[in-house]
């Protein structure tokens, strides 16, 4: 993900946790009017009642969305094509494929896939980015793609 990306959902992240933490306790009382049974974990959060939560339950909310946010990036896995290799980060691991290695890279859904000559996935996963550009990103560094595009 580029660094927009990420600054985009954690923006996301944080208005979502916040608004959800600050809506909780009117959504337990709609629920629970409605004899609708719900979790209880969720009830104890929402029955807290101090002065401090009416700004405090949205900044957690807040934080915790962030951090989801961040977490989600972490786990994204990054791909550094050059000529002579593919470099797979992904949180602190990090992998190369060597290009000698690849015999054919493909779109199968949403997935990118990198294969060996007897067929063995090297890469099988997402990937960030629109399809023409992943595509121009691998052929124009001298691979095989595979795809009818």
């Amino acid at each position: 993900m580029t660094g927009g990306d990420t600054a985009f959902l954690v923006v996301i992240g944080a208005a979502l946790g916040a608004g959800v933490a600050a809506l909780l306790p009117v959504a337990a009382r709609w629920v629970e009017e409605r004899g609708v049974p719900f979790p209880g974990i969720l009830q104890l959060l929402a029955s807290f009642d101090s002065d401090w939560l009416v700004w405090g339950r949205p900044v957690i909310g807040l934080v915790v969305g962030v951090v989801a946010a961040l977490l989600i990036t972490h786990s994204e896995p990054a791909l550094t094509v050059s000529t002579d290799s593919v470099l797979v980060e992904k949180g602190d691991s990090r992998r190369r494929i060597k290009r000698e290695d690849v015999a054919g890279v493909y779109r199968d859904g949403k997935k990118l896939v990198i294969e060996t000559e007897q067929g063995r996935r090297l890469y099988e996963g997402g990937v960030e980015g629109r399809r023409d550009l992943v595509r121009a990103a691998f052929v124009d560094r001298g691979y095989p793609w595979e795809n009818e595009d």
